[in-house]
């Protein structure tokens, strides 16, 4: 502990006395008796000054200025709020020009956690907040991450009754696969294996789809499993099957929701931004977040770390492939068809049917999965502007780095951005027009795609610190998704600076700017316009509640942080889909991203100005503009919804569950 002031000790006869009351304790009353009345008197002397001054300082007079502070010698700055100036000066500073630059450079090199390209840029975005004038930490962890084998690559194939290849899932890959630095579809943290079993097929792999095919008396124990991505996270997914006795996982991802035939679209990937046949989502499945060997405590060289066979990772293999592939071993399925109107539909031209095993007997699928995992540098990148009045409050805006392959709108559309924020908040500063209130910290996570390892890693470091003086944080992962509206997810406490901060930046569609929604808030508040239970408006724009699966997770979970989400999406009226099709494939590249989503780069400028104005806002503003009143609604909205869900169940086992509702 650092002390508050000097420390010392007063001459040597002094120290004398002071043994002599020890020894005395007639002497030691006498004196403590003496000190007390002094006391008494000092202290009564000091009151009355006191209130003199706050009663000639601090309590204006009528001759007094009641628009400055009262108290001689303090500066006027302590109580003044943002400067509107300011405020203009970022939103206006923020180009979009600079930002395609950033987007370009991030995605020249794929860039997976733990590898070459992933140090290059750490280099790089600690040498352009240097630039910028932010003071720059970089803390590295050593966590374990997984890849796929460089020899033998993952596969499934199937199989006849002698063993023989009728068909290899790898000769339907994508064909960038050979791109220096690319890896191959793969599951992280998936065990090696190799499995030959009959097939089923069991929907999304949800509890429901196997209570369902247990029902139809189709037991899946001794074999694989083939499932659909979505509803979701795909590690449950693998935990699921195995907890059903199946010996591998196989997924795919459905053309009826990775595609627009829906809307008569045929096009795919590079002429539209609808997901190819030969397209692999990549992904971990492990389901704890952070260093798997050191779950609770920062992964350095400190840590105690058990072995790996100790620690909950998956049990069984997975592996995912394309659903052109899914379509060439899923026609040849046995068993019965699946119901005719029900999610167990999908979008192949094949006839849905559950195993086990195919129409020939003898046939069997084979999943040889080789991947290993192994220990790797993680590195996080803080950029710091100090604040001027509070610098020991920290207002956090933060995106990830690395990205499975590329990653031109999966992550890095947000590390574009917050890269320009940082640049336009650092010249203000540098050039003495603004000096925040609060200290900012701009975040660039390492290995948030493995179980946000970064992040996590980092807060179970700082997380004392951080439960006293992070003011909120705001997270900018997938910035842009499509180019309709904005949209957010946030605690209620952060719902009125989003809405504050979205009024303020102007819309980046001609079209809806030439129907009179000039802001950024308007066409969100048209396009996502927010109602209650019984149907009727609540006058402003809906934000979804937080859930996990980004680097907000930790710091609200762990920590208690308010924290906001946000990114530019397309209209859920328009496209019945539940994310951008092409997350997680080697074709997430800037040429799609400028192409497909952003032609000039308006949409993810106006996420930057938006999430920095809301960073503005929270550190530089007197009071904090946290809305309270948002708090309680949200947690009145809580209550119910528990209510709705597990009441009858509470009712039973809580006598006094329910009172609040009634009040």
């Amino acid at each position: 502990m650092t002390p508050s002031g000097p420390m010392s000790i007063d001459d040597g006869s002094d120290v004398n006395t002071s043994r002599s009351y020890l020894a005395s304790p007639a002497r030691r009353s006498n004196c403590s008796t003496s000190r007390v009345t002094l006391l008494v008197i000092v202290t009564s002397a000091l009151t009355l000054t006191a209130g003199l001054l706050l009663g000639r300082f601090a309590i204006p007079r009528d001759d007094d200025d009641e628009s400055g502070v009262f108290l001689p010698g303090a500066p006027e700055r302590l109580m003044e709020s943002g400067d509107s100036d300011v405020a203009q000066k970022i939103l206006d500073g923020i180009e979009a020009g600079k930002i395609e630059e950033n987007l370009r450079l991030i995605t020249a090199k794929p860039h997976i956690a733990g590898r070459q390209a992933d140090f290059e840029l750490v280099d790089l975005l600690k040498a352009r907040f240097q630039e910028y004038g932010l003071q720059v930490q970089v803390t590295p962890y050593d966590v374990l991450l997984s890849y796929p084998s460089d020899t033998v690559p993952n596969s499934v194939r199937l199989l006849d009754g002698d063993r023989e290849v009728i068909y290899d899932a790898v000769a339907d890959e994508s064909d960038l696969s050979e791109q220096p630095g690319v890896v191959r579809a793969f599951h992280a943290y998936s065990p090696a294996g190799l499995v030959e079993a009959p097939l089923v097929f069991a929907g999304y792999g949800r509890v429901e789809d196997f209570d369902w095919l247990r029902s139809q008396n189709i037991n899946v124990t001794g074999h694989v499993v083939i499932v659909k991505y979505g509803k979701m996270f795909r590690g449950d997914k693998v935990d699921i099957a195995h907890a059903n006795g199946a010996l591998g996982v196989i997924m795919y991802a459905d053309p009826a929701e990775y595609t627009g035939m829906g809307s008569g679209d045929t096009r795919v990937y590079p002429d539209t931004w609808w997901l190819p046949p030969d397209g692999v989502q990549r992904g971990t499945i492990f389901t704890g977040d952070g260093d798997p060997l050191t779950p609770g405590y920062p992964a350095n060289n400190l840590a105690y770390r058990p072995n790996e066979a100790d620690v909950k990772l998956p049990k069984i293999p997975s592996h995912p492939i394309g659903y052109g592939a899914a379509e060439k071993i899923m026609k040849h399925l046995g068993g019965m068809e699946v119901p005719g109107d029900s999610d167990w539909q999908g979008g192949m031209n094949i006839t849905y049917r559950t195993g086990p095993g195919f129409l020939n007997t003898s046939w069997r699928i084979q999943l040889n999965v080789t991947s290993h995992n192994q220990r790797a540098k993680a590195e996080n990148v803080i950029g710091i502007i100090k604040g001027e009045i509070e610098p020991d409050r920290y207002v956090l805006l933060g995106n990830h780095r690395d990205a499975w392959i590329y990653g031109a709108l999966d992550p890095s559309t947000g590390t574009a951005a917050m890269l320009e924020i940082a640049r336009v908040m650092g010249k203000l500063v540098q050039t003495g027009e603004w000096k925040p209130r609060r200290s900012i910290m701009f975040c660039s996570w390492g290995a948030e795609e493995y179980a946000l390892a970064g992040s996590t890693e980092w807060v179970e470091q700082y997380v004392a610190t951080l439960r006293e003086r992070a003011v909120a944080y705001i997270n900018m992962d997938t910035a842009v998704v499509g180019n309709d509206t904005l949209r957010l997810g946030a605690v209620p406490l952060m719902h009125k600076v989003a809405y504050e901060a979205a009024k303020k930046v102007e819309n980046p569609n001609p079209a809806e700017r030439a129907a009179g929604r000039t802001s950024v808030y308007d066409t969100w508040l048209h396009i996502e316009p927010w109602k209650d239970d019984n149907g009727q408006s609540k006058g402003v724009p809906r934000i979804d509640d937080l859930g996990s699966g980004s680097d907000f997770a930790p710091l609200l979970q762990k920590v208690g942080i308010p924290a906001l989400d946000l990114w530019y999406s397309f209209d859920p009226a328009l496209y019945n889909v539940q994310w951008f099709a092409l997350y997680h494939t080697e074709y997430e590249v800037f040429d799609i991203y400028k192409s497909q989503f952003d032609r000039d780069f308006k949409c993810l400028q106006a996420v930057a100005r938006v999430s920095a104005e809301v960073t503005r806002s929270l550190a530089d503003s007197l009071l904090l503009p946290l809305g309270l009143s948002d708090y309680s609604q949200g947690l009145h909205d809580i209550l119910h919804t528990l209510d709705n869900d597990y009441g009858a169940v509470l009712r039973k086992n809580l006598l006094n569950f329910g009172l609040e509702l009634s009040s």
